[in-house]
């Protein structure tokens, strides 16, 4: 127990050595930090977006050009075609 108030009482006399900012250095800091923040998180967001489309526009590319191929090769397929395994499975 002696070991935990020496050390409680240690803590308190450095805390006193401390120099702590004024209140408008506080504020400052902390505005900046929110403006810095929130420039990012548009910056991110741009990109996402950015990203976002081209993909989306590289999909709807890729799938256009399946429907052209699949219209030009013209898949016929009868009701002949088809194989169903009709014995039981015991």
């Amino acid at each position: 127990m002696k070991t935990i108030i020496k050390f409680v009482k240690e803590a308190i006399r450095e805390l006193t050595k401390v120099t702590w900012p004024t209140r408008p250095t506080v504020i400052r800091l902390t505005v900046g930090v929110l403006i810095i923040t929130i420039i990012f998180a548009i910056f991110v967001g741009l990109v996402d977006l950015g990203i976002t489309k081209g993909l989306r526009s590289l999909i709807d590319l890729m799938s256009q050009n399946q429907v052209n191929s699949e219209i030009q090769q013209s898949i016929n397929i009868s009701p002949d075609d088809i194989q169903v395994e009709t014995t039981p499975i015991e």
